[in-house]
């Protein structure tokens, strides 16, 4: 009982002089403010043993603070009486120190979910184990303040990003959503598979979608949308290690302009991606109909472009290593729409052309640098964004019969090309014409056109994303300004 008085008052004490601080700092506030605090008052509650019996499972080792190993575990003291410290230093040294991680950090999840980013990456488990060396030095001198402490700990956070749960979706309740992938769900094609929406149900015993609601007995109960790809390329051993890597990668992707992956299927042979699909059309689709065109407003078409460079600015310049996020595949059948004209990118095809039409539609789009020296760059990306800026003032998909008759390449040269000698406008979209003929929106075509015309130029002339955006944002600006009447 003495020891646990002696500990009670050890912790009141540091309880006091860290709460006297803070209401010394309150009271100086309050002081400037003519006003007065309350006093101090430090209370300890007595829990009953029974009630701490029963949290703890009868002080069962699982709910151990550091239930990964203490330092004078026996399986330490056994190696070296000093306990753990000695072994990591020593592991440390040999590079064998990732043979301690406690195995819980890294085992598997239930059948029903998976977490990435679950155990430490690299960079961020070298990050803390070198920190935690220093700390163990055998002289004071060689070890870091708490300030380098905290500093290295947060940067080792950083470094490991954040741990994404994503659900495992059973192969029956796919091929139940898709009638055993019937062509009537498929909405697109591409080299690596076939995409097919579908409502994936998950109710009861059914769940597709093997999360838990609140009630651990009751399972949650959705009815999403869902895009379903289903991978039909070959993919060998070293192949899906690389698959899954860049699976990992994409999930990272959080952005409200970019497609969100919700989860995977990898049984029995195959390999499916599930994304979040609300959308309605892709934009190739809303493009290909007339009628869309005559809601399709100069205001709707600007901010659905900034929604699109949101997007690709994030991939460019918002992840931990942007170098690996370049999107390749910037078309207007990888953007989706939904019933208000938002705009999301995503990582499939949502087109049914045929191959040999869809190869020749993919090539408008391609950065002809890339064609020349076969290395990607952001650069590569902003380029097929121009296209898809022309495309939407144009009001016609880059690979329409229209350009493709004129020049083997679509849109892109031609818009250069009219650009080039002031003729730009009689490739524009006619129903656009009429939305901005008599109103104060010259500024803000010239403003847009002239970036369009800047992404599609030489790698160098081009903007980066964070221009494109500013200039978008100014060509809006300038489209919503009243225009000044006449005096």
């Amino acid at each position: 009982m003495d020891q646990i008085i002696k500990e009670l008052e050890e912790v009141s004490e540091l309880q006091f002089k860290h709460a006297n601080a803070e209401h010394t700092k309150v009271a100086d506030e309050d002081e400037d403010k003519g006003t007065s605090s309350s006093s101090l008052k430090t209370e300890l509650l007595k829990i009953p043993l029974n009630e701490i019996r029963q949290a703890t499972n009868d002080f069962d080792k699982a709910f151990l603070v550091g239930s990964g190993g203490l330092a004078y575990d026996t399986i330490y003291m056994r190696e070296n009486r000093m306990g753990l410290a000695p072994i990591a230093r020593r592991r440390f040294n040999e590079g064998t120190l990732k043979e301690l991680i406690d195995p819980k950090i890294i085992e598997d999840d239930d059948e029903h979910t998976f977490t990435l980013n679950r155990g430490p990456n690299q960079k961020s488990f070298r990050t803390f184990s070198k920190i935690a060396y220093q700390c163990l030095a055998e002289t004071q001198a060689k070890r870091p303040t708490m300030e380098v402490v905290i500093k290295k700990l947060q940067k080792a956070l950083e470094l490991q990003g954040k741990t994404m749960k994503l659900s495992r979706f059973r192969l029956g309740d796919i091929k139940l959503a898709t009638e055993n992938f019937s062509e009537t769900y498929c909405i697109g094609l591409d080299t690596n598979g076939t995409v097919y929406k579908a409502k994936v149900n998950h109710l009861g015993n059914n769940s597709s979608l093997a999360t838990k609601g609140e009630n651990k007995d009751e399972p949650s109960k959705k009815n999403i949308s869902v895009a379903i790809k289903r991978i039909t390329s070959k993919i060998s051993g070293q192949g899906k290690q690389g698959y899954f890597e860049e699976f990992e990668m994409r999930t990272s992707y959080k952005h409200p302009n970019i497609l969100s992956i919700l989860g995977f299927c990898d049984e029995d042979g195959e390999t499916i991606l599930v994304y979040e699909h609300a959308s309605d059309i892709s934009l190739d689709d809303y493009l290909k109909s007339v009628d869309n065109m005559d809601n399709f407003t100069w205001n709707k078409r600007l901010h659905m472009c900034l929604e699109i460079a949101h997007g690709l600015n994030h991939l460019h310049n918002k992840m931990v290593n942007p170098k690996r996020t370049i999107h390749i595949d910037i078309k207007s059948a990888n953007i989706l729409l939904d019933k208000n004209l938002g705009a999301k990118i995503a990582y499939f095809v949502t087109s049914k052309l045929h191959l040999a039409s869809r190869e020749h539609a993919n090539q408008v789009y391609e950065d002809p640098e890339y064609e020349k020296s076969g290395t990607l760059e952001n650069v590569s990306d902003i380029y097929s964004f121009g296209v898809v800026l022309f495309e939407i003032f144009c009001g016609r998909v880059a690979y329409d019969r229209v350009y493709i008759s004129e020049n083997k390449k679509g849109l892109a040269p031609i818009a250069r090309k009219s650009f080039g000698d002031g003729t730009i406008k009689r490739i524009m979209d006619p129903k656009l014409k009429e939305d901005i003929s008599g109103s104060n929106n010259q500024d803000s075509l010239d403003t847009f056109l002239r970036l369009a015309y800047e992404c599609l130029g030489e790698v160098a002339e081009r903007p980066t994303m964070e221009i494109v955006i500013k200039e978008l944002e100014t060509a809006l600006n300038l489209q919503d300004r009243k225009p000044v009447e006449s005096r």
